[in-house]
């Protein structure tokens, strides 16, 4: 969809100068040369966008990562190449949006993680969602809440936010819910 992609482009960059609440729709369609009437069209307001934006959005190298160490990295990476119009998402009603974003990258990821290490495909899948689930949380939680409350943001304070993890306790404890489940 072109208009809905030329949108969501304009939106991350307006919102990288001013707060979403302060975007109006005639501003945003004028921007991208298209009337509020196809605006509405395709969206219902602009945090409709906003949604949209962040279901299509991707942080580059996240396939690549092996460990959450290195998840965080492209995590943090994606937040400093877009780090103004992310502070103004969660400066926003639409902070929520970001916070889903990436759990997902998060919750996705973990299950990689855990295929990888049940090779043997040993584990029920609602096992396996739900130990992707508690690392998604606590690891996407924890990165909102740093990207929102600290003022000098560095990679190097985000992996501090994680440093009493032992970056082997997630094998550990998959190779654990394996284990009780060869036992059942």
């Amino acid at each position: 969809m072109k208009t809905g992609h030329a949108l969501a482009i304009t939106l991350k960059d307006m919102m990288s100068k001013q707060p979403l609440e302060n975007i109006s729709v005639l501003e945003l369609s004028k921007k991208c040369g298209i009337s509020r009437k196809t605006f509405y069209y395709h969206y219902h307001d602009t945090y409709d966008l906003l949604t949209q934006v962040f279901l299509e959005e991707k942080i580059p190298g996240v396939n690549n990562a092996t460990t959450f160490q290195e998840l965080i990295v492209f995590v943090f990476e994606y937040y400093k190449d877009n780090q103004a119009f992310v502070d103004a998402t969660l400066q926003s009603a639409g902070s929520d949006l970001f916070s889903e974003f990436v759990y997902n990258v998060f919750y996705t990821t973990a299950l990689k993680f855990i295929k990888k290490i049940d090779e043997d495909n040993i584990l029920h899948p609602n096992t396996k969602k739900s130990i992707a689930r508690f690392y998604a949380y606590g690891y996407g939680n924890s990165t909102v809440y740093y990207l929102t409350n600290y003022k000098n943001k560095t990679l190097i304070g985000l992996m501090n936010s994680f440093n009493f993890i032992d970056k082997e306790n997630f094998k550990k404890n998959v190779q654990k819910a394996i284990n009780l489940e060869k036992k059942q």
